[in-house]
């Protein structure tokens, strides 16, 4: 199925005049072919499907001013500094090169300095940037519009601390956007360097994105150098990924066209960022526990916690429980100030079995409020029919 303008079939042709016929009272002079086939690939030329999207893709637009976006909205400062990603130039055949070092990302960071609501709408920016850098970029060099973006994610220093719920959520509900709004965005997408724990982190995202979507993706070996120049010309690609592109300064990653991302300073933080999710709140009385119980069922799992005391310390650790009930710490029990900082981190679980998490108040003359957060995070297999999500994901709010 190629829906390309210029290489349609027949039946093609006929069903992009009938989407035409059954838009003609919303349709607009910038929608062009190309815009319009973009809608019909994305539902396999089903034109109730893909009429259902088009209209309310313009009306979300409408609804949340994306059009003009790269007018009104001030990108967060932090961003402009921690962001990861730019366009280094054009493949071979016209498309945009996006390179992202996500690895290099600091998710807390990011989400600790800025409200979601402008996450959102920083990546809807950066998204609307691409699209006209995309459309730009190809029409000056070939005199027209070549749509779709080769994206290059470098995950080298992706670790378990990339896996964050907030973080994890936020990126889910991008993905849903990008689903959504930008139909055939991607026209393939690399991922090089891809870490151990990739698979699980991919497997947070891949029930958000389409079959096709999917299919676009490519996790390459250790040959991914040479794949990306038969992609790319090397004047095109920056030289650390295989080329010979460099900043004038010689900067082998072309900062200047690509955020490297980074550690965000605490200056950065919001006063008033409220946390983002929801904790527990539990007395542990004096001498007392509190211990969770976990089965898991899959290896490469992860766990994740964080918590907080109100005035005075809390021991916390994290075990393996063999069949017998015998128990080998995976996270020694220790002593945390969690009243002065509050304690957050991710233990990845190899195996399968039993695990127990456990908070010790070892005081004798008071007991201690905790307020704290706990998961689990398995690898899912779960692979739902994108077009029948939940309604909880049909419309993404993008005001606080």
């Amino acid at each position: 199925m190629s829906g390309q303008p210029g290489q349609l079939t027949d039946k093609q042709k006929e069903k992009l005049s009938k989407f035409k016929d059954n838009l003609k009272d919303v349709l607009l002079p910038k929608h062009d072919d190309v815009i319009l086939l973009k809608f019909l690939k994305a539902r396999r030329f089903d034109l109730k499907k893909s009429e259902d999207m088009f209209r309310k893709d313009l009306k979300w637009r409408e609804e949340n001013k994306v059009d003009t976006m790269m007018d009104w909205f001030k990108v967060p400062e932090v961003f402009k500094k921690y962001w990861a990603g730019g366009v280094s130039g054009l493949d071979k055949e016209g498309h945009a090169v996006y390179f992202a070092d996500f690895g290099n990302l600091d998710p807390k960071g990011l989400m600790y300095s800025a409200k979601v609501s402008d996450i959102l709408k920083t990546n809807l920016y950066y998204m609307e940037e691409l699209m006209k850098q995309q459309k730009d970029m190809s029409t000056e060099k070939y005199g027209h519009s070549i749509e779709g973006v080769v994206a290059v994610i470098d995950l080298e220093k992706l670790s378990i601390h990339h896996l964050w719920k907030p973080g994890m959520d936020v990126l889910q509900k991008v993905s849903v956007i990008m689903e959504q709004h930008y139909p055939e965005a991607i026209y393939r997408l690399y991922v090089v360097q891809a870490p151990k724990i990739f698979p699980i982190a991919f497997s947070l995202i891949k029930p958000f994105l389409r079959e096709d979507t999917r299919k676009k993706i490519q996790v390459l070996g250790n040959n991914w150098k040479e794949v990306l120049t038969k992609q790319i010309d090397l004047d095109q690609l920056p030289a650390h990924w295989g080329g010979t592109k460099t900043d004038p300064d010689g900067d082998t990653k072309c900062e200047t066209l690509i955020k490297p991302g980074g550690k965000v300073p605490e200056l950065f933080y919001l006063k008033d960022r409220k946390p983002p999710h929801t904790h527990t709140d539990r007395e542990v009385s004096r001498g007392g526990n509190l211990e969770f119980e976990y089965v898991v069922t899959k290896p490469d799992s992860v766990f994740r916690y964080e918590f907080r005391t109100e005035s005075s310390e809390i021991k916390f650790g994290f075990d393996r429980v063999d069949t017998k009930g015998k128990k080998t710490a995976i996270l020694k029990l220790e002593k945390y100030n969690s009243h002065m900082v509050p304690e957050n981190g991710e233990i990845m679980i190899t195996e399968p079995g039993t695990y127990a998490a456990k908070f010790d108040n070892e005081s004798w003359t008071k007991p201690k409020k905790l307020s704290y957060w706990l998961e689990l995070l398995e690898p899912s297999d779960v692979d739902p029919d994108f077009q029948e999500m939940g309604e909880e994901f049909s419309k993404i709010d993008l005001n606080d």
